[in-house]
């Protein structure tokens, strides 16, 4: 006779602790019922979850619960439809069991979700429920048997719902499970409900005890020790977890043969059998079948997987063995204890684990469950949005033929990802702009504006004419401005867009807002060193709501781009910065939001899509010499023939990220200033301290170095402030497009580099002043020749050049400590971009602690009736001025030095007025020649009196600081000379 149908014959039953639908459907659970005497199934979590994630089984009722013509409903509703469809038919296949056996077998064991585990009302409702949707007499409801489960155990049964109670380690916990049963059969006793219909058994696991034993057991096997142990741990390996099972069964007939049962059993009570769970064996040096032989005896069950069953039917030895070698089972736990192991310790761990172990797998169940949802999900909208996306295409051909300019074939290859982001997984509102808690989108291949510009029209986001794209009125510029209110930065100038991505998603991080930023990107732009600084920096700050787009369209302006289609090189280079990257057919709406759908979990993810330019229409697909052309009327209306017509309209319902808490800032006091006359402080330090001083009273600045804090005195804020602070290494490019990510996002980012520096970012800077930041603050340290030995790679003499070009930007260079913090706190405060210059050397303080400097204002330091010449001056400089002063003065030459520390705007006031007053001006500063404070200042005075300017005109070199300013003809001995002169 087969092994497994002797069992029955010794008292025991074998269950299977297995359920999958193909078990089902193929006839094997059946067969192992008729024929192998199978008399049970418990299923489990991680079981369903391999097979819904592994197989198609579950796919075509998956499909109809979610493209049911309703709205999708919630995972957990599909996993419960789909697993009590498996256990109604596996409880119809085993009903014959149950009923030859009047109830005592055939059951199939369904469990409440672990995260309820603890909470014993919920767990009560959750069985109430699935007992009610499976419907069948022989289904028991597993619940862990913590103490928690116990007042759940009890009122279930209570009600005559059978419980399959799970998770025992301990015979002192199964003590507790059996006086649950017992008071609940007594309860219905009382209430006149009868007991022969109610049914339990107390799971006791035995696999994982030996494994966590074991290990405490080989702790204790060492060489090391120099004394023999009592008793050998080498001994007791593996033994444990039958030990403490026999003991069980001891506590189990003592109950069984109390008066208390017996009357029960009277009045028609069934046992609660004892059922021996985790019986495969993990030690593969202890034998297949050790949780099985050693535990046969009537009135119990053993539940095995599928393995063990084989197992035991191929070599098992049936025989009553469970009461066997008690003083043996006492002895192994006398000596654990002996060797100091705790066994209550064990079981505890045990239990508290074993919850853990059925979370783990539930929730990669409801994972893979939900991907699968999602999927036929995506399945319903997909014909619409593919003819949104031929009406964006057909849009872009229209208004690019319009404006006779444009680039349509850069525009056709993203229409398929730009219609799945706009009118499928962004969660915008089409009716406000500004909102922040949405989802973000930054087309960083601004060429494709008129991609852009027809999904705003077509969601209602925007009502202008597409025909009016291009033309000095509209919005609907050549490439993105923020002009148009959608555009939160200026792009087009290729490589910029996914910095400044980095930085409206450290401004979601910040205010908690859950939402995410997708970024498109060019495969030709990948060629700027700038996506990768922004890459890293995405990844280096787990940046997980960003999501770049890169659309492989193999075509740039003159030929194919450096790598073509090769999706896997794009791939390669994102994952090599720490990316999560999908490549997919950018052009298959169903890959297309699959992965949006896959990119929404961690990140940052790079989606890697091969498209074809021109896509959509078969003479432009993939062609050659398109790029940035317009198509003539009669190759338009051939075009919009070839895309035909849709006659598509689909709503966007607004859809936001959760709530803004809005609070208008108190206005922040003055700062408090302790600087002593004469002292020697840096004014980067002054600025550095300034800093951290405003962090603690405007909670909206974030400050962004590279690499160089301990320089510019960034440290100080990122000290007090480290969740504020972000280091962007040497980067700048990056520095300065996250930092305009920040500003228009409401944040007040201060962005600190080596001036010389700033300058290898200057194409962001430049973009960024079109983008129109509320305010956005530039310092830029170690400015000029005063620098000294490090050389001319070090020095920044373009700089003031650089940030007085730009449209409405202000700039400002401190000459000591307190006109530093003062500047740094009026620079937080100024709307718009402003640059504020630093030095390297420390510089006596000139001023008191409450002088005020007032943006375009400038100090007359020193000033009389009798100056015969004005010396304008700022930063390092003003001190140079102030000693030629002093020294002219012993001449018997007075000139007036003027501090111009607002380069920009200028006080040209105070400037006209010293020009009426002095028979010239000399303006000295620590910058090339050209570009300057003196063609500020020269510009100003418009030639209304001599203007003579002392700059640096030659190449610098390596020197201490007053070799290079006398060098460079700026020192107060030059500034001296060049007085003398005019005399």
């Amino acid at each position: 006779m087969n092994a497994l149908l002797k069992l029955v014959e010794h008292g025991q039953s074998y269950w299977i602790d297995n359920l999958t639908r193909r078990m089902i459907t193929s006839g094997e659970l059946e067969c192992r019922v008729r024929r192998e005497g199978l008399r049970g199934v418990t299923s489990n979590p991680q079981t369903f979850q391999k097979a819904i994630a592994g197989t198609k089984d579950y796919d075509e009722q998956i499909e109809s619960l979610t493209c049911g013509g309703r709205p999708c409903p919630d995972v957990r509703e599909i996993y419960e439809a789909l697993v009590t469809t498996d256990i109604r038919n596996a409880c119809d296949i085993l009903r014959p069991v149950y009923d030859e056996t009047s109830g005592l077998d055939g059951y199939v064991s369904l469990e409440v979700s672990p995260h309820i585990a603890h909470y014993p009302e919920a767990s009560i409702e959750q069985a109430r429920h699935l007992s009610r949707i499976v419907d069948r007499p022989n289904l028991f409801i597993k619940i862990p048997g913590t103490l928690a489960g116990l007042p759940a155990i009890e009122q279930l049964l209570f009600e005559g719902i059978n419980v399959n109670i799970t998770l025992l380690f301990s015979v002192e916990r199964y003590q507790a499970v059996a006086e649950a049963y017992l008071r609940a059969l007594e309860r219905r006793t009382e209430a006149g409900l009868p007991l022969e219909n109610i049914a339990s058994v107390a799971s006791f696991f035995l696999s994982r005890i030996d494994v966590l034993a074991d290990q405490l057991l080989s702790q204790r096997i060492s060489p090391e020790i120099a004394r023999d142990l009592e008793p050998d741990p080498k001994t007791l390996l593996g033994k444990t977890a039958i030990a403490n099972a026999k003991l069980a069964y001891r506590s189990f007939k003592r109950i069984i043969a109390s008066d208390r049962w017996k009357a029960l059993e009277n009045k028609g009570a069934r046992m609660q059998r004892m059922l021996w769970a985790s019986t495969s064996t993990k030690n593969p040096d202890y034998s297949d079948v050790m949780y099985v032989e050693p535990l046969i005896g009537p009135h119990t069950v053993n539940t095995m997987p599928e393995t063990t069953i084989d197992a035991f039917a191929d070599h098992g030895t049936v025989r009553d063995t469970i009461e066997e070698d008690s003083d043996e089972a006492r002895g192994v736990m006398k000596g654990l204890s002996k060797l100091g192991i705790d066994f209550g310790l064990v079981t505890a761990q045990l239990e508290n684990e074993g919850v853990q172990k059925f979370i783990e797998p539930y929730d990669a169940l409801m994972n893979s469950l939900a991907d699968k949802c999602q999927k036929y999900s995506n399945r319903r909208g997909i014909a619409l949005l593919q003819k949104m996306a031929r009406q964006l295409r057909r849009d872009v051909v229209m208004m690019t033929t319009e404006a006779g300019s444009g680039h349509p074939t850069s525009s056709l290859s993203c229409a398929d990802i730009v219609a799945a982001l706009f009118f499928h997984e962004m969660r915008w509102d089409p009716s406000d702009p500004s909102a922040r808690n949405v989802d973000s989108f930054i087309l960083s291949k601004g060429h494709a504006a008129p991609i852009l510009w027809a999904a705003l029209h077509e969601s209602g986001a925007s009502h202008e004419d597409l025909g009016s794209l291009r033309k000095i009125d509209s919005t609907f510029e050549g490439h993105p401005t923020p002009t148009n209110p959608w555009v939160k930065v200026a792009t087009g100038s290729l490589g910029q867009g996914l910095a400044a991505a980095n930085g409206i998603a450290l401004a979601n991080r910040l205010d908690g807002i859950a939402s995410r930023v997708f970024c498109l990107v060019g495969d030709g732009e990948c060629s700027e060193g700038s996506v990768w600084e922004a890459a890293q920096f995405a990844s280096l700050n787990k940046l997980s709501g960003l999501v770049a787009i890169v659309d492989v369209n193999g075509l740039g302006q003159t030929g194919p781009t450096p790598y073509g289609h090769r999706t896997e090189v794009f791939a390669r280079r994102f994952q090599s910065f720490g990316w999560s990257t999908i490549e997919i057919d950018g052009h298959d709406m169903e890959a297309i939001l699959d992965a949006l759908y896959r990119a929404r979990k961690g990140g940052p993810t790079a989606i890697i899509a091969r498209t074809e330019k021109g896509h959509g229409v078969p003479f432009l697909e993939g062609a050659h010499g398109w790029h940035g052309k317009a198509l003539s009327r009669e190759e338009m209306d051939r075009a919009l023939k070839e895309l035909g017509d849709t006659g598509v309209h689909m709503t966007v319902e607004s859809r936001r990220v959760g709530q803004i808490r809005r609070s208008d800032p108190e206005p922040a006091p003055p700062l408090e200033i302790g600087y002593q006359p004469g002292e020697k402080v840096a004014t980067r330090k002054g600025f550095g301290n300034a800093l951290k001083k405003l962090g603690g009273l405007m909670p909206e600045i974030v400050v962004l170095d590279g690499d160089v804090s301990n320089s510019t005195y960034t440290e100080f804020f990122a000290r007090s402030y480290p969740k504020r602070f972000f280091q962007s290494y040497i980067a700048e490019q990056n520095l300065v497009g996250t930092a305009l990510g920040l500003a228009v996002s409401g944040k007040i980012p201060v962005a600190a580099s080596f001036a010389c520096f700033l300058s290898r970012a200057y194409d962001f800077i430049r973009m960024a002043g079109h983008s129109r930041p509320p305010h956005l603050v530039f310092c830029g340290s170690h400015a000029g020749v005063s620098i000294g030995e490090d050389g001319p790679s070090q020095m920044g003499l373009e700089d003031l050049a650089m940030f007085r070009a730009l449209a409405g930007s202000t700039v400002l260079y401190p000459c000591d400590a307190v006109s530093a913090e003062r500047l740094t706190e009026l620079a937080v405060k100024t709307p718009g971009i402003v640059y504020l210059r630093t030095t390297r050397p420390s510089t006596p303080v000139i001023y008191s602690e409450d002088e005020d400097f007032p943006i375009g204002g400038s100090k007359a330091l020193r000033s009389g009736g009798d100056d015969r010449f004005t010396v304008v001056a700022a930063g390092i400089t003003v001190h140079e001025a102030l000693a030629a002063h002093d020294s002219l003065k012993q001449r018997g030459i007075s000139v007036r030095v003027i501090d111009a520390y607002s380069v920009k705007p200028l006080d040209v006031a105070t400037l006209e007025q010293a020009a009426r007053e002095t028979q010239g001006v000399v303006v000295v500063e620590d910058h090339w020649r050209d570009g300057g404070l003196g063609d500020a200042v020269a510009a100003a005075l418009n030639s209304t009196v001599p203007v003579h300017r002392l700059a640096v005109s030659k190449e610098p070199r390596s020197g201490t600081m007053e070799e290079l300013l006398d060098r460079h003809g700026i020192s107060r001995r030059a500034i001296e000379e060049k007085i003398l002169e005019f005399e």
